[in-house]
């Protein structure tokens, strides 16, 4: 169905000063504790040493399991070193996935760079890794400091929380004020301030060499008992270094937790343990609020400033919800995304499992599926600020590819969709829905339209102004303007299309026969659904060669790509021009975007395309809307910015079905307005 040509937009684009990045550096702080300039001034100087830093994690793998080997030769045990490095590895993973859940999934305004949680993912358990290692020695040499007789855990725990209070915290302050001094900051401890909104493993995430300072700094802890008493067990090495890490990690969540015993100044705990804000304060203002777990040293020396973070006041109503885009699994890479299993692995393409077949990947994730939909009717993702006043969120079924390749699972697909609609619209009075991917499939439900039936004749939905969207006009609009953007398309004599007679490639084809009359397009496909003299048919897809541009709008088995291109492969090792075949550039909107093996064919390029950005400064999109596509961050699918769009200009019909070709120019300027653009191809 076609727009009205009558909507006005509900609420109006905000100005550029109000930025995401501007947002949080506001809101981080109040007008009292907020850094000036000139105390900041410093930081872009110490930490631009390390901001290009990408550490190699090919051979991650083989540097845990080298102490297995080298205690083998030793003659030493690996039980303590694994069983510590395991719980340490498994305590950090279990923080972040708990600090996501309660503090940062619906936290629009904390949202950290893609690069960052890069670095940090590469980085953080550096430092678990070399401390197996560095326990190796300590083994071999002082075997009573881990295997004395367990009758002494009890009296040794108590000894290394002495050491630690006593020892450990005021060789940290030291050893932290003598790492802030210009030279050290930019040789190690830049390093880790590269974060300036944390998360529980930034704690972590140190300069290769700085790990060997702090392994000086914490080491005392249970090193002195031993000097002293000559005896010490492994589990309660183990359990110091796993509480310590907790109690490190808790003060790097990006969270305020202001009970007034820790904030009161009459209050002992305010001077014996810290509190989120302390330590946050430290990477907002780099020269305070020094100390580990104990701010005591940093009042006894005149380094504790006061810091208070106040973005979550400013936060919508938690309640809030104005539009829910439906999703669903996209395969096992998909689950791997999952912030709360690795809130490291949210942005960037999906892995690809090379001997993975796609049927036992599938069967997996369909038994994966059968199991969640036993505990859940949905999985909930973050949620994200519109426009300033509205909030979108994605929420997925608990569907996996299987369902939608399957015919006699359709119905059950559509019945989860439906039930989801009116459980949103019960919860939050949410009316504005949008169908993601396969939930808008043709053979599933008629491009949405059987969606958009069930719904008005659902007894509770019927008359409560649900509205259904799938965004495929947007995303014609995308590949329409990606291709007609393309240097030298107006000189081009014809395209290749594999998924013409779907909705956006049958819209597409359209629009360019109507503005480019002399285009030709040779259609991979059985069936003849355009009748233009310009358009034929084929079904040899060994014809894309002959074409120099080829669009995807369908993905097809990797077996007939190969098929097609075997005869050719490595001619492209010719000269440009005296290649046998024409074809120089694939552009693929097909969704998950699964490269093509195109080794042997150097002169053909396979790009995705129809995928937006829209800029970090923008008012238009805050938050996590982005996580989980298998996209880099800040960018988004035409599909759901088109169904964000329909909500911000509150659209009062249904977009299923096929798609209105006059509608697209309408809706690519509007996304224009609102700051969006396609994705520039790097060629």
């Amino acid at each position: 169905m076609c727009m009205p040509k009558d909507k006005t937009l509900v609420s109006v684009v905000g100005d550029a000063s109000s930025s995401s990045t501007a947002i949080l550096a506001n809101n981080a702080y109040n007008n009292t504790t907020r850094p000036t300039k000139d105390e900041t001034k410093h930081i872009k100087a110490v930490t631009s040493t390390h901001s290009d830093h990408v550490r190699n994690t090919k051979y991650d793998l083989l540097w845990f399991l080298g102490p297995a080997l080298i205690c083998y030769f030793l003659d030493t045990s690996i039980l303590p070193i694994y069983a510590i490095g395991i719980a340490r590895i498994i305590s950090t993973r279990l923080t972040l996935t708990l600090h996501y859940l309660f503090f940062d999934k619906d936290n629009y305004l904390n949202k950290l760079p893609q690069k960052q949680l890069e670095r940090e993912g590469d980085d953080y358990l550096v430092g678990t890794i070399l401390h197996m290692y560095a326990q190796i020695p300590l083994q071999v040499l002082f075997p009573a400091m881990f295997f004395s007789d367990p009758s002494v855990i009890a009296i040794s725990a108590k000894r290394t929380l002495i050491a630690h209070i006593l020892l450990v915290e005021p060789l940290y302050y030291a050893a932290h004020r003598w790492l802030h001094i210009p030279e050290n900051m930019k040789s190690m401890h830049g390093f880790h301030h590269l974060s300036i909104s944390t998360l529980p493993s930034t704690s972590l995430v140190q300069n290769f060499h700085e790990h060997f300072v702090y392994i000086a700094v914490f080491g005392p802890a249970f090193f002195a008992p031993f000097a002293i008493y000559w005896e010490m067990h492994w589990t309660i090495i183990g359990a110091y270094l796993v509480l310590f890490d907790l109690i490190n990690a808790y003060g790097h969540m990006n969270i305020k937790y202001r009970h007034p015993i820790f904030t009161s100044k009459y209050s002992p705990f305010q001077y014996l343990f810290y509190t989120p804000e302390f330590h946050l304060g430290h990477h907002a203002f780099f020269r305070a609020n020094y100390a580990l777990f104990m701010p005591i040293w940093d009042h006894m020396f005149g380094t504790w400033r006061e810091y208070k973070k106040t973005d979550t006041e400013k936060l919508l109503p938690a309640d809030q919800q104005d539009f829910v885009f439906i999703g669903h699994n996209a395969g096992l890479a998909h689950f791997m995304t999952c912030p709360e299993w690795d809130v490291y692995a949210a942005y960037g393409p999906f892995r690809t499992f090379k001997y993975l077949p796609y049927a036992v990947e599938f069967a997996f994730c369909n038994m994966v599926g059968a199991f969640c939909r036993l505990v859940m009717s949905c999985y909930t993702c973050s949620r994200y600020m519109i426009n300033e006043k509205l909030i979108g969120r994605v929420i997925c079924i608990c569907r996996t590819p299987i369902d939608y390749i399957n015919p006699k699972r359709y119905s059950m697909v559509n019945k989860d969709i439906v039930k989801l609609i009116k459980q949103q619209h019960k919860n939050h009075g949410t009316k504005c829905f949008g169908l993601g991917n396969l939930n808008k499939m043709k053979q599933v439900n008629d491009g949405g339209q059987l969606i958009s039936d069930m719904v008005k004749a659902d007894p509770y939905l019927k008359d409560k102004d649900v509205r259904v969207w799938t965004g495929d006009t947007m995303t014609a609009a995308s590949v329409y303007h990606q291709l007609t953007e393309l240097p030298g398309f107006d000189t081009l004599d014809s395209i290749f299309f594999v998924g013409a007679n779907g909705k956006i490639g049958n819209a597409v084809c359209k629009h360019l026969l109507a503005t480019k009359p002399n285009l030709k397009i040779r259609i991979y496909s059985l069936s003849h659904t355009l009748d233009h003299p310009n358009v034929t048919y084929t079904s040899d897809l060994a014809d894309l060669l002959n074409h120099k541009v080829v669009v995807l709008g369908k993905q097809l088995s990797p077996r007939k790509y190969a098929k097609a291109l075997a005869p050719f492969r490595g001619a492209s090792s010719k000269k440009q021009e005296l290649t046998p075949y024409k074809c120089r550039l694939i552009l693929d909107y097909t969704v998950p975007y699964i490269p093509i093996n195109l080794s042997g064919f150097h002169n053909i390029e396979h790009h995705q395309i129809a995928v937006l950005e829209t800029s970090p400064s923008s008012n238009f999109l805050k938050g996590h809307f982005d996580i989980g596509f298998g996209l880099e961050q800040h960018q988004i699918y035409p599909c759901h910015a088109g169904c964000i769009i329909n909500t911000l200009h509150d659209r009062k019909t249904d977009e299923v079905g096929e798609i209105c070709v006059k509608d697209m120019m309408t809706m690519w300027e509007r996304g224009m307005e609102l700051g969006l653009k396609n994705r520039p191809l790097k060629f």
